[in-house]
């Protein structure tokens, strides 16, 4: 089983308490979390954390795994990982392929439209320079199946290389 990663690239930190929010992140659904509280020197999870900004200042990593996460459709256990050494970092989803394939293609191609339309949706809202999907590690670009950056993006079209790779599986 190979994962899927949604890397979203250059996040500005003082965005990630709206971004949070956004996401609706309902607390029954988050199985395990782990952030570091630098201004306290503690362990502490998510459902303590007031201010994801202030949590992930001046540097800070953590991460959520979720049963489930609304990104244009619902995807099942989600790990969600911030990591911010500055004030534009990432935020990295990561999940199983079989969450976002299962199923007839056409329900695949309409998943993945339906995310693709969410993300963009994000990266206008939140000014996020770059969106990349693909396999683990979607960093890569060996492994970077599509990338949403600055330009104008036809869905349609970012559709099909992600259906493409799953076939070729």
């Amino acid at each position: 089983m190979e994962y899927l990663e949604i890397i979203l690239e250059d996040f500005r930190k003082d965005e990630l308490d709206k971004f949070i929010s956004k996401l609706k992140i309902n607390l029954a659904e988050v199985k395990s979390s782990h952030f570091f509280d630098n201004n306290s020197g503690a362990d502490i999870e998510f459902h303590q954390i007031k201010s994801f900004r202030d949590v992930l200042s001046p540097i800070g990593t953590g991460n959520v795994f979720l049963k489930q996460v609304e990104i244009g459709c619902s995807i099942k256990n989600v790990m969600i990982i911030f990591s911010f050494n500055k004030e534009l970092e990432d935020i990295t989803f990561n999940f199983s392929e079989n969450e976002l394939y299962e199923g007839e293609s056409s329900d695949a191609r309409l998943n993945v439209k339906k995310i693709l339309e969410t993300l963009v949706g994000l990266k206008d809202k939140f000014n996020i320079s770059n969106i990349r999907i693909g396999f683990e590690p979607a960093s890569d670009d060996d492994t970077c199946i599509v990338k949403i950056g600055q330009e104008a993006v036809d869905l349609e079209s970012a559709v099909q290389p992600i259906l493409s790779y799953y076939s070729k599986l």
